[in-house]
């Protein structure tokens, strides 16, 4: 099954839009794969945002506050659902499958359009009463700095995600930013190598930053890197942000140096923890 993205178009009416996207791949799946629906025992959905009482609080990336989605995708396919945030549903798989699998305190920082994540302490996630919790991009790495979707200024999402890096390089090379991820890594950041140097620095420094900060508060045996930042591995981004990670004076305890991984399931990693039930 191919991603799908949401167009600018698809934005204009984001709500009808993610519903009328689901149904269909739904459709597609299940024609695929040849079920019948009375064989399948619930559907599993990875959001980003908010998320409460199976429902989207909010996704200020998306533009989306008070959403029941479930409700609305029942109206076309009648099954048991739920609904989790995208970063805590590729959390659960790798930790499950993934490179999480044989470590009991872990963190998961999911770096993409935004950055979210998870905490594992004692093989259990951190699961608050209320929201999904662990929103890890609000953190503030500056304070009074750029101003985040969410209303504050200086957030780590702002610095440090995926996005924020795709904006600087293209604002830098003043091109247009619609560009893919895969690109950036393999080209734009290859061929412009000099016009990006200080943007590329400045992203280590600000992502070093908050991934020691998140070191400081677990003390993980282990922090998996996921979303789009993923496929970094190889990259000389990645690298130069390891050797950031493990200067002795980038942490409190300078003497132990937790393992940093990339996700191994890849961007695959929300699809499958949807599925996981917590």
């Amino acid at each position: 099954m191919e991603e799908q993205n949401l167009t600018r178009a698809d934005r204009v009416n984001v709500k009808e839009s993610l519903v009328k996207i689901i149904i269909e791949l739904l459709n597609k799946v299940i024609e695929e794969a040849n079920v019948d629906l009375n064989d399948i025992e619930f559907i599993g959905i990875a959001s980003p945002g908010t998320i409460s009482d199976n429902k989207i609080v909010q996704a200020t990336n998306l533009g989306i506050e008070n959403f029941d989605l479930i409700a609305e995708l029942q109206k076309y396919i009648n099954l048991p659902m739920q609904i989790k945030n995208d970063s805590k549903c590729a959390a659960l798989a790798e930790k499950h499958y993934g490179n999480m699998r044989d470590y009991d305190d872990c963190v998961f920082i999911c770096i993409g359009t935004g950055i979210g994540g998870a905490a594992f302490l004692n093989g259990e996630m951190l699961v608050p009463k209320r929201f999904s919790g662990f929103e890890f991009g609000h953190m503030v790495i500056n304070k009074g700095g750029r101003q985040c979707s969410c209303g504050k200024r200086g957030c780590f999402e702002t610095y440090a995600s995926i996005r924020a890096f795709r904006n600087k390089v293209a604002e830098v090379l003043d091109i247009d930013n619609d560009f893919s991820g895969q690109y950036l890594r393999e080209q734009l950041l290859v061929l412009n190598a000099e016009k990006v140097k200080d943007v590329v620095d400045q992203f280590i420094e600000d992502l070093s930053i908050g991934i020691c900060n998140l070191i400081d508060m677990f003390e993980p045996e282990i922090v998996v890197l996921g979303g789009s930042f993923s496929y970094y591995e190889g990259n000389p981004v990645y690298d130069r942000l390891l050797e950031k990670i493990k200067a002795k004076d980038s942490r409190f305890n300078s003497m132990s140096m937790p393992k940093i991984e990339l996700a191994k399931l890849k961007n695959d990693a929300g699809i499958i923890g949807a599925t996981i039930r917590i």
